[in-house]
């Protein structure tokens, strides 16, 4: 009877064992959150099972990837690729970067969007960084896996919980069922980092500003024996006056309390601190953290949790599950958001057709789209159709705002300070139009730009753009005062240009442009630097006409001071201009000078940044440039109308004879050390070789010099901070054989020019 007894309690006592449940319940915490992955990994090289998950932010992000049968060791893999750093940094994998549509990059600080209905209603920006890349992979990553669960979330690799906040009814939203990627997106989109989700006509946040800590919504959706919480949210930055950010998040954030609240419930406290919220360059050591915080716990958790897991066993049980996942095949597109002719135009550009279409064919054309200037938002879902066994693709749009305003300049330690101010109006339908007039003013470069350009998103797309430019540089002005009387201009060189181009994409990242226009130069000059005040300039005139084929490809992350990426430019020009030249005072010439011009010039120019990740990222540039142009009436007109190269961005507003040249080749180094993320170390150095250099003779005419008897270098090493209106840039600038040949140069903002006529 005795031995009965003993075997009853035995047996009860193992069904007991067996019947008991684990829930992991993960904080959010940004980049601190991949701790997450390391504690996952602890827990299954010790045999913990993990029956239940539920998440906050980048808790959801790292339980729905293990919900979708990634292994601790899988999951690591993924979060150490730049496809991941790229899709927590808003950054949109060069593959699938479109410059199609790019506009040409100005100095603009501040954009300010309106719509013409009400021009009160302005736009102001809502995220720091872009969600489309992360959109995307969240689609990529969990469309399968819904249909596969039929949207249940308890029929997962492991049932899945994640909170989301409505912060118009201040409550959480707990995701049990639906599509998972949205889920975990609307769980995730932390307040001006990423733009909010719209789910069911709510604007959902980061759930972790209710619940950063769903141990509640463990306990109650699932009823685990024993919960494990891990905490990876480190310490909150404190609210301080100065700090706009962290008050607007103490206004919206409902503290958390960090328990288990559970009877056998144990808290694994992750040492976090010293890892940036959103600083994603140093996950393997967070994920170290995970695991070392963990294993520091695994004794209690082992002997509560007296289950364990085969590893091999689990290993079968994910090839399993992942073994249903139908492939992703797009059958029909639907758009909302926008009017019937708009999505007409959203088809153009996908390419949606009668035919079934794979999701990985669909995704060149998703972010053609999302390129495009008309487009603000964009919001993808992905539904099964179980009659066809194929996927309906649903792309929610936020159209652009069709006013938009720009404002910006240069602010610098030398007289080239300057204003920029820009209005672009859009006009969207079957095609897209775009009204732009821009204009540029300082002592240095006074320039102004009216631009008319209509995209039509056929099979074959292409664009037709009118512009009208003026340029003015004003060389060797003295006064450091912005708005001061001047002495007269050593060199005031003015350019007029009139023209039509049309343009299609060469691939993603190129595009081929064909331009022609009306051109007009007017250079005003003194043939010495010993003249007076009451003296007049010499002026020379060159009028007509010029044509040129541009292929142009480009992957720089930044429009000044890139630091990853590759531009390449083949520019084919040909001119045909009438030269008047009426000497000055300072002249030793009387006579007005008549003559006709025709040459042809090409222009190479290649940029690479050849390492994207790491402290240090090793660059290169080089231009090679060559034209039959014959001289001008005199040395100074001559030299002015010769292609330069200026690599140093200082040189841009300086007039150096030396860099310039009818036969040249130049290249360098860009060296970028990333002392902190917004923080650049730049040294750059090049050697510039004409093939024979242009001299002045004693009656102020233009000969070659010998075939390659001189080379120049210059140089350039300095800090570039990236601040929110623009780069600022403390820099030595070294130039080879001048009298002065050291430089320093400080400013804040975009030193960017129109390009000139014959550029």
């Amino acid at each position: 009877m005795k031995f009965r007894l003993i075997l009853l309690f035995y047996l009860a006592l193992t069904v007991s064992l067996h019947a008991q449940k684990v829930g992991l319940v993960l904080s959010g915490g940004g980049a601190r959150g991949m701790a997450h992955i390391g504690a996952i990994r602890a827990l299954e090289e010790s045999g913990i099972p993990i029956d239940y998950i539920a998440g906050t932010s980048a808790g959801a992000i790292v339980g729905c990837m293990y919900a979708l049968g990634y292994s601790p060791h899988e999951m690591d893999s993924i979060v150490r690729t730049d496809d991941f750093y790229n899709w927590a940094n808003g950054i949109i994998d060069e593959n699938y970067f479109y410059y199609y549509r790019k506009n040409p990059e100005n100095a603009s600080w501040v954009n300010l969007k309106f719509s013409l209905d009400s021009l009160l209603q302005t736009s102001l920006p809502t995220n720091l960084v872009s969600s489309v890349p992360y959109d995307f992979a969240l689609l990529e990553q969990t469309a399968a896996a819904s249909a596969a669960t039929r949207y249940d979330f308890d029929s997962l690799f492991v049932p899945f919980r994640c909170v989301a906040a409505d912060i118009e009814n201040k409550q959480t939203i707990i995701f049990r069922e639906g599509d998972l990627g949205q889920a975990v997106r609307a769980s995730s989109a932390y307040p001006f980092y990423f733009r909010p989700m719209v789910f069911q006509n709510k604007i959902l946040y980061d759930g972790g500003l209710y619940n950063n800590f769903p141990a509640d919504v463990m306990l109650e959706d699932f009823q685990p024996d024993i919960i494990i919480g891990v905490n990876a949210s480190g310490k909150i930055t404190p609210t301080t006056e100065g700090n706009i950010i962290s008050q607007i998040r103490a206004m919206m954030t409902t503290p958390t309390e960090f328990s288990v609240i559970c009877e056998n419930g144990i808290l694994v406290e992750a040492k976090t601190d010293e890892f940036g919220l959103f600083d994603f360059s140093d996950l393997p050591s967070i994920i170290q953290e995970g695991y070392r915080a963990t294993m520091e716990k695994i004794d209690t958790i082992r002997f509560n949790v007296h289950r364990r897991i085969n590893a091999d066993q689990v290993h079968r049980q994910r090839k399993v599950f992942r073994s249903r996942f139908p492939e992703v095949v797009i059958n029909n597109v639907s758009i909302d958001g926008v009017n019937s002719k708009q999505s007409e135009y959203v088809h153009r550009i996908l390419k949606a057709g009668s035919q079934p279409i794979p999701l990985s064919r669909l995704k060149a054309s998703y972010f053609q789209l999302v390129s495009d200037p008309n487009i603000r938002a964009i919001q993808p879902k992905l539904m099964f159709d179980p009659s066809t066994g194929m996927f309906d693709l649903n792309v929610r749009i936020q159209q652009e705002r069709d006013l938009i305003t720009q404002f910006g300049g240069l602010l610098s330690s030398r007289p080239i300070s300057e204003v920029f101010a820009g209005l672009t109006y859009n006009i969207w339908s079957r095609r897209a139009w775009s009204f732009n007039t821009n204009f540029y003013f300082g002592k240095l470069y006074t320039s102004g730009q009216a631009r008319i350009r209509m995209d039509a998103p056929f099979r074959k797309p292409f664009f037709l753009e009118a512009d009208a430019t003026l340029n003015q540089y004003d060389f060797f002005r003295s006064s450091n005062a912005f708005f001061s009387d001047q002495k007269p201009a050593y060199i005031l060189a003015s350019d007029y240009f009139f023209g039509l181009h049309g343009g299609i994409p060469a691939r993603n990242k190129g595009k081929i442009v064909a331009s022609a226009g009306y051109v007009r130069i007017a250079d005003n000059y003194y043939q010495t630097q010993n003249f007076l005040q009451k003296d007049t300039a010499d002026k020379t005139i060159l009028k007509g006409f010029t044509g040129a084929l541009t292929f142009e490809r480009s992957t720089l992350n930044r429009k000044q001071f890139a630091n990853q990426g590759t531009f390449l430019q083949l520019r084919i020009r040909g001119v045909d201009l009438e030269e008047d030249t009426k000497p000055g005072s300072t002249s030793a010439s009387r006579t007005i000078e008549h003559d006709h011009h025709q040459w042809l010039q090409a222009k190479l120019t290649y940029e690479n940044y050849y390492k994207r990740r790491g402290r240090l990222r090793l660059g290169f540039y080089s231009e090679v440039a060559a034209t039959n142009q014959t001289f001008f009436n005199n040395y100074t007109a001559t030299i002015l109308n010769t292609p330069s190269f200026e690599p140093v961005l200082e040189t841009q507003t300086l007039f150096l004879p030396a860099y310039r040249a009818q036969f040249f080749g130049g290249a360098g180094l860009r060296n970028v050390i990333m002392l902190r993320n917004n923080l650049e170390l730049r040294i750059d150095g090049y050697v510039f070789q004409p093939y024979q250099e242009l001299i002045r003779t004693d009656d102020l005419k233009t000969r070659f010099g010998e075939p390659l008897a001189k080379r120049y270098f210059l140089g350039s090493g300095g800090l570039v901070l990236h601040s929110p209106i623009g780069p600022i840039s403390l820099a030595v600038n070294y130039y080879d054989q001048r009298e002065e040949n050291l430089s320093l140069l400080f400013h804040v903002g975009f030193l960017l020019f129109h390009a000139s006529a014959l550029d």
